[in-house]
């Protein structure tokens, strides 16, 4: 575990090296001029979202439990994980404490994500979240639940089933 806090911070601090190069960055992923024109403003938020990377432990989750960690004998895991049920709100929260640099608000107040669906937001933990309770509690979700393997979800009723044989 202090190998994957120690890697947070470690890449924290390159990519702190990197902040002045953020809207530049922020533009091409976007494909949006403005985090370009608005420089001062998209590099307070790259600062913001790039501690909301370490308070969330972002970079450690990510290769501990993201795409390039790949457990054992997951088929036969799949029958105990949990089961996640829920629709997104868009209250952002998900978005790294709604300090996301790619995070925009409609004028109804919703949430919603400059890259959504692009490929590189796909790649992100963004485009997989939820995964697990983890994810839910770290971000205070207020519209995702967990149920325990075995548990049926609330709201779905279990009627069971007598097998009859031929005689």
């Amino acid at each position: 575990m202090k190998a994957a806090v120690s890697l947070d911070w470690l890449l924290a601090g390159f990519m702190g090296l990197l902040l002045p190069i953020a809207p530049l960055v922020a533009s091409i992923l976007a494909r949006d001029s403005a985090y370009l024109w608005d420089y001062r403003r998209t590099l307070v938020k790259s600062a913001g979202h790039l501690r909301s990377q370490v308070r969330s432990r972002a970079f450690s989750r990510y290769v501990l439990y993201g795409r390039l960690h790949k457990p054992v004998g997951e088929t036969e895991r799949e029958t105990e994980r949990e089961t996640l049920v829920g629709e997104c709100t868009h209250c952002g929260n998900c978005c790294m404490h709604r300090s996301c640099v790619f995070l925009d608000w409609s004028p109804e107040g919703a949430s919603r994500c400059r890259i959504y669906n692009s490929s590189f937001w796909r790649q992100l933990a963004c485009g997989r979240y939820p995964e697990s309770s983890l994810d839910i509690a770290l971000y205070d979700c207020p519209s995702f639940t967990a149920v325990p393997p075995g548990k049926p979800p609330a709201g779905v009723q279990v009627i069971p089933v007598v097998a009859i044989h031929d005689r």
